[in-house]
């Protein structure tokens, strides 16, 4: 565009015989951009509105280069009507038709709307091109009939290019680089027509005019080259085009056409064309009303579906109300059966490991103290799975109470590694522990021995053969902090905030069968927050867990 901008200067320091030449040059070289552009930033498929593009401008070109010829090979105007003419008239459609490509690819609306919108602006280009530049022809000397003919078409096209234009000015999406450029070409081109036309007997080469003209063919060269035309906007997927500010000016503008014209007839001491201006003002009015309407219509509709889907949220919002009460009723129900169950588990599970108890004392045949052990076990097993469901159940209906006394955590936790020591020799995983002297805090033992089983347990239970557990007791920063890491299957980043949920269990538990109810550690953080300490988890799928209490000091 800089280089063009360059030779229009150059093209106004020219004599008029080489200016003629280097106008076509300069054209042909648009052209040609233009195809190398729609070449190297679009596909095959898309690149229809520009080609038409380019060879409208061509036929343009082509009338240049046929009025060159005359004018430095013949040192003559070319007749009128000529050759020249058929060109010229032949390049408006294609742009046109490349310009309604354009905004169909950009999701311009056939709806009842956006026809009345193209409607209103179509009716007024009309009216303005009728009463300037069309009759204006009625009423000069022509040789023929035809040549009046041809030299009336040219407005009649310039009105097609300027509804185009306008579309483009209202059309849909947001403006991309591109799209600026192809508007302002187009606006150029327009623009140049209307005043040729308004000084067609004066207009000679060389004239000014042809500035706008010659920036017109470089500036849309430019749109084509340039990359953004891949995307020449977002599209508008919108049902209905928007009555955006743009839009309803323009709509205003035309809106107020006939009367403009009307009045700048009269100050100018223009012959008035009353008929045409009362058809043009008449034809305006009744597409506005019926816009209006439109609009009415739309408003109504908005306001009807509003309360429609307010009556719908509201609805629902009742339903989902009930529901959710529902869904309270359920699990209230649900922890009442879970507690009377164990409550009743309970007993006989007592009694079971009692009576087991004592017929070991009184057996001697190694096998079946093996199968009695095997009971026992297993009803351990039971009786603990209860006590969790009991204190589950408990936590649902209000806090922790604890029974709290001075409590020495270091002592606990050797205690609890001491007695974790079996289960982790029969799992094959070794078990290490590290601690230093921390200050006595106040809480309830068994509550924290509970705390450190469950841990320890669920550290070696996720740990593979042969992996290793490490617990260690600090103070830090004015707390004591516990540690409990395993190299074992680890967690998922996205399942740490359910971890300490009841009934939670995570999914590489689930792929590796290991058996848990997913109470462990929801009592466990119950019992750290009714401490007042905190409770978190860190590890990745395969590196481990690390599982890290942090208790206040006294007194802090």
């Amino acid at each position: 565009m800089g280089a063009g901008a360059l030779a229009i200067v150059i093209y106004f320091l020219l004599p008029p015989d080489e200016q003629s030449i280097f106008y076509v040059a300069i054209g042909g070289a648009s052209v040609a951009a233009i195809f190398v552009g729609a070449a190297r930033n679009l596909p095959q498929g898309r690149r229809l509105p520009w080609q038409l593009f380019a060879f409208g401008l061509l036929g343009q070109v082509a009338g240049d280069a046929i009025f060159a010829f005359y004018e430095v090979a013949l040192n003559r105007e070319p007749p009128s009507p000529s050759v020249a003419d058929a060109f010229y008239l032949a390049g408006y459609p294609l742009l046109v038709l490349g310009l309604v490509l354009v905004l169909r690819e950009l999701g311009a609306q056939t709806s009842r709307t956006a026809i009345l919108d193209t409607v209103v602006i179509f009716s007024a280009v009309a009216l303005v091109q009728w009463v300037f530049f069309v009759d204006p022809y009625n009423h000069m000397r022509f040789g023929t009939e035809f040549a009046r003919e041809v030299a009336m078409a040219y407005p009649v096209m310039d009105a097609l290019l300027l509804v185009a234009l306008a579309q483009l000015l209202v059309g849909p999406g947001g403006r991309t680089r591109a799209y600026r450029l192809l508007l302002g070409s187009v606006a150029l081109w327009v623009i140049a027509d209307e005043i040729y036309g308004l000084n067609v007997n004066t207009y000679q080469g060389g004239d000014w005019i042809d500035a706008l003209w010659l920036g017109s063919y470089i500036v849309w060269a430019g749109a084509a080259l340039e990359p953004s035309m891949a995307r020449i906007a977002e599209p508008d997927r919108r049902r209905l085009p928007r009555l955006s500010h743009t839009r309803l000016l323009v709509l205003a503008a035309a809106s107020l056409t006939a009367p403009a014209t009307l009045l700048i007839e009269r100050l100018a001491h223009h012959r008035v064309h009353a008929v045409v201006i009362a058809i043009g003002g008449g034809v305006l009015a009744i597409v506005v009303l019926l816009r209006l309407a439109g609009l009415v219509r739309a408003v109504e509709n908005a306001g009807r579906a509003e309360r429609e889907a307010r009556r719908e949220a509201e609805q629902a919002q009742q339903l989902l109300a009930f529901q959710n009460q529902q869904l309270v009723e359920i699990d209230r129900l649900k922890d009442e059966f879970v507690s009377s169950v164990s409550h009743e588990l309970r007993t006989p599970l007592t009694s079971i490991a009692g009576y087991v108890e004592l017929l070991l004392e009184e057996e001697t045949d190694d096998y079946r103290r093996g199968h009695l052990g095997i009971i026992e076990r297993n009803a351990g097993r039971l009786l603990s799975l209860v006590s969790d469901l009991l204190f589950a159940a408990r936590l649902q209906y209000g806090s922790l109470e604890l029974e709290r006394a001075p409590v020495d955590l270091r002592t606990l936790v050797l205690q609890s590694v001491d007695s974790a020591r079996p289960r982790a020799h029969a799992a094959s995983v070794r078990l290490e522990v590290e601690t230093r002297e921390v200050p006595t805090m106040q809480g309830e033992p068994a509550k924290l021995a509970q705390l450190l089983d469950n841990l320890i347990s669920n550290a070696i239970k996720f740990t593979p053969r042969q992996g290793r557990v490490d617990v260690r007791l600090d103070r830090r920063d004015g707390t004591i902090r516990l540690e409990v890491s395993d190299t074992g299957i680890g967690i998922e980043e996205s399942e740490r905030e359910q971890l300490f949920e009841r009934f939670f269990r995570a999914q590489s538990a689930l792929e590796h069968q290991i058996q848990g109810t997913g109470l462990g550690l929801y009592i466990s953080k119950a019992i750290v927050d009714a401490h007042g300490g905190r409770i978190g988890v860190d590890g990745a799928p395969g590196q481990g867990t690390t599982f890290v209490v942090e208790f206040p000091e006294a007194g802090r």
